[in-house]
């Protein structure tokens, strides 16, 4: 078990134990607010609202209640749903807890911080690394971004309510945490290639993070509790070194890069959504594999095409801001010198055939095509996605 103790000056109150929702109520009084809005939608409600409610009740603990109604299309986190919920909200609430996963935590994360009142965060699946980070990812304006908000004042996980969670679910929360993997790599690519700052105690600690999920794969897919319990809490460790650095770049590269561009282009042509770990995943094998085919000597210097016609098509309404910003550009010379430290970063990582046999304990997607990402998809995604966020990755290189 994590010392939470010692990240109390991040997030006040984590708490990963049977019985947490129990106790979150007492929690609430003793924090001194006086009415909570609860934000579930019909699955987490089911997961663990109901249950929350009953808790309040059971202690006297007023509080009121916003259930997204049940849709066709899986819940977004974009303007709809931040706008939904803001039309619910009232000046008495002086607090937002968010019971779920992903959306719902993004959603609340982000509409928490725009009317200036803290929120805090209820899991309801192992599923993603966000409960304790301070970015919200959002589809705003039509480009996903994940703009810094704030941390929720406490986190409230019970290892029996996660573990309950669809097992595609706790796939994705292994894919998330597989990603940082190849997010690590970028990380010291850009550390050795423009001296981006790289803390050695927030890459340890992400570095712990992906070990102990890693570590609990074959116990999780028996959900035992206590290999729920680590997951989520290398989960939350994860969220937690992104919150220390001030951005996603611990935990966030090609990976993401890739991820969140195949969802983008999946809302454009109204497909089904794709649980954004499940992405990561197979980007995380993408990204292992483009590492793992860089040359033993550096390549002849290319020059890039003009793909800015392709960026306004793809990116529709929000090309013209990304436009505006210039990918980070390292001379070849440069490159070609620090060749040998580069391969040395391609060489540490793990075979993606290993990576593989971790997604296929839980049943995970292996491959593009198993998410509907075609050939030209992913082709095009290597070559575009690197403009959604310009921070220096092996995209750029």
């Amino acid at each position: 078990m994590s010392n939470w103790q010692a990240y109390r000056s991040i997030i006040g109150h984590i708490e990963v134990e049977h019985g947490a929702l129990a106790r979150l109520p007492a929690w609430i009084r003793d924090a001194g607010y006086v009415r909570p809005l609860i934000v579930a939608d019909p699955h987490t409600d089911a997961a663990a609202g109901q249950a929350l409610r009953a808790a309040m009740d059971a202690q006297g603990v007023p509080y009121d209640t916003f259930i997204y109604p049940p849709r066709e299309a899986d819940l977004t986190a974009g303007e709809a749903s931040a706008g939904a919920l803001l039309a619910a909200f009232e000046p008495r609430h002086d607090l937002l807890v968010a019971v779920g996963s992903g959306t719902i935590n993004d959603i609340c994360k982000y509409v928490s911080f725009k009317i200036n009142r803290p929120f805090v965060a209820v899991g309801t699946a192992p599923s993603m690394d966000g409960y304790a980070s301070a970015g919200a990812a959002m589809l705003l304006g039509g480009n996903k971004v994940t703009p810094q908000t704030h941390v929720p004042l406490a986190i409230f996980c019970d290892p029996d309510i996660l573990r309950a969670a669809p097992l595609p679910m706790l796939a994705a929360g292994l894919g998330d945490m597989l990603g940082k993997i190849t997010s690590l790599a970028d990380w010291r690519l850009s550390h050795l290639l423009t001296g981006e700052a790289m803390p050695p105690d927030i890459a340890e600690l992400v570095e712990t993070a992906v070990r102990r999920c890693t570590e609990s794969v074959a116990a999780a897919r028996r959900r035992e509790p206590e290999a729920v319990r680590a997951i989520t809490e290398g989960l939350i460790l994860s969220g937690l070194a992104m919150s220390l650095y001030g951005d996603s770049r611990p935990a966030s590269g090609t990976e993401h890069h890739l991820s969140h561009y195949w969802e983008l282009r999946f809302i454009a042509e109204g497909r089904a959504p794709v649980l954004h770990g499940l992405k990561v995943g197979v980007a995380a094998l993408c990204a292992l594999r483009l590492w793992k085919s860089l040359p033993e000597t550096p390549p002849g210097a290319g020059a890039d095409a003009d793909i800015e016609p392709l960026i306004r098509a793809r990116y529709g309404m929000a090309a013209e801001e990304l436009l505006k910003t210039q990918n980070p550009v390292v001379p070849y010379n440069e490159i070609a010198a620090k060749w040998p430290a580069i391969r040395a970063i391609a060489d540490s990582l793990p075979a993606p055939e290993d990576v593989e046999a971790l997604l296929a304990g839980l049943d995970a997607p292996l491959t593009p095509a198993a998410i509907g990402v075609g050939p030209i998809l992913l082709r095009e995604s290597i070559v575009l996605a690197r403009e959604r966020k310009k921070t220096y990755t092996l995209l750029q290189l």
